[in-house]
């Protein structure tokens, strides 16, 4: 039997996606140890793997990130990802490398998983010699002359002036994004000993040992030749919640005789005026039932923020499982968390995107070239034009069917036990 040693950033998605793997991989009697954030602790303990708790690297889990990284407060799009791949993921990388070799002095590691954020596992490995690999529940960590830098949410444009187009952006965002996270990446490296990298950082976000893309191909865009150690595995299904109880409301959706939406902005982003707010104005008076998921605001959190009491067609919850509602859903409308999108696609739900923060715009240009749904371009959408939106994606047959079309070849993977087969076959190369 191997051990395994699971690294996350202490973000809700990037923590409890590959939960499934590990919980594979303890069923199948190795052991797994995960080096995560306390809030998270619990959950990884339910299914067998061992927590350990950040030391070095300063642990933000179950807090409100704007009041713990206030920088971030009304960042948006490139100069957002640009500062917290600086300040955090990158910036966090020596943290992250003390925690680790602690844990990989005390025990023997066959091998690691983590997801692309996480940076110094990679340093880890160069260092320890144990065999490393990423999952993204995010667009692709792979660029090609035909792909358009990640970012600014571009739609790829072939031929010459597609690949010049290409090219200045990248340079661009070299320059005025990606600077001085480069400088940090340089300064991390020259400090543990290491070599500089030949590789920007962006580009090693992904392990060049095994990297598992959690969607199918259908949703990234076109590559002429991906490396073999690249993977796809479908969505990250969580595992199914077995004390979880259907609320009393869930009868309202099985005899609907009216699409359901269901909307959400995330665990991300408490504010409830970007989207929650807008969708349900949006939806007040259409024939649909509305169901919102919050992530931690309370129904009445939601009322103060709409201003009186929710329209009657209307459902609001905390949290209800992802696979439960959308096994029902007819639209989803969204800010665009790859997690929840990738969901939704494994139930062949088309969606309404809104959302320009974080990752947002490169999955809402997946979103768009795909044709699994439309995408408004604000993180504040108006009303109408959610409403507009809504409309169309019920009306017009082919969002869909481009969605049914990711849903079947998603159906074809588990990425559970696929997670699980590729991690024992990488740590066969320990050594």
């Amino acid at each position: 039997m191997s051990t395994f040693l699971f690294a996350s950033v202490a973000i809700e998605a990037h923590t409890t996606n590959p939960m499934p793997i590990a919980a594979r991989l303890v069923e199948r009697g190795h052991t797994v140890l995960w080096y995560a954030g306390r809030a998270f602790h619990d959950r990884i303990a339910a299914i067998g793997a061992k927590p350990f708790p950040y030391v070095a690297a300063p642990d933000f889990s179950g807090q409100d990130l704007f009041e713990f990284f206030p920088q971030f407060e009304g960042m948006a799009g490139a100069k957002m990802i640009g500062t917290a791949f600086n300040d955090i993921f990158v910036g966090h990388a020596a943290h992250r490398v003390a925690d680790l070799r602690a844990i990989t002095t005390a025990q023997h590691v066959d091998a690691m998983l983590t997801d692309g954020l996480s940076f110094g596992v990679g340093m880890v490995s160069e260092l320890e010699g144990i065999p490393w690999a990423t999952f993204a529940d995010g667009p692709l960590p792979y660029s090609d002359a035909d792909t358009p830098p990640f970012g600014p949410g571009l739609l790829p444009m072939r031929g010459p002036v597609g690949r010049l187009r290409n090219r200045i952006v990248r340079a661009a965002a070299g320059r005025l994004i990606f600077a001085e996270t480069e400088r940090t990446y340089d300064r991390i490296r020259r400090d543990l000993g290491l070599p500089r990298d030949s590789q920007s950082a962006l580009v090693s976000v992904a392990s060049p040992m095994l990297h598992l893309q959690a969607c199918t191909p259908s949703f990234e865009y076109p590559h002429a030749d991906l490396p073999s150690h690249i993977h796809w595995v479908g969505a990250l299904k969580p595992d199914a919640k077995r004390d979880w109880v259907k609320p009393a409301w869930w009868s309202r959706l099985t005899i609907a005789k009216r699409p359901i939406v269901h909307i959400t902005q995330g665990s991300l982003r408490p504010d409830m005026t970007e989207l929650i707010v807008p969708a349900i104005r949006a939806l007040a008076d259409e024939p649909v039932l509305s169901v919102v998921t919050t992530g931690g605001p309370t129904e009445a959190d939601v009322e103060r923020a709409y201003g009186g009491p929710l329209p009657s067609n209307c459902i609001v919850a905390q949290w209800v499982p992802y696979d439960e509602l959308l096994a029902v859903a007819d639209v989803f409308v969204t800010n665009g968390g790859y997690t929840g999108v990738t969901l939704a696609l494994s139930h062949g739900v088309p969606m309404v995107q809104a959302g320009t923060t974080e990752e947002k715009a490169e999955n809402a240009a997946r979103i768009q070239w795909s044709g699994v749904g439309l995408r408004l371009g604000k993180t504040h959408p108006a009303p109408e034009k959610v409403r507009r939106a809504v409309r169309r994606v019920l009306d017009e047959p082919s969002f869909a069917v481009a969605a049914r079309k990711v849903q079947a070849e998603m159906a074809e993977h588990d990425a559970g036990n696929e997670g699980a087969d590729l991690l024992e076959e990488l740590a066969t190369r320990r050594g």
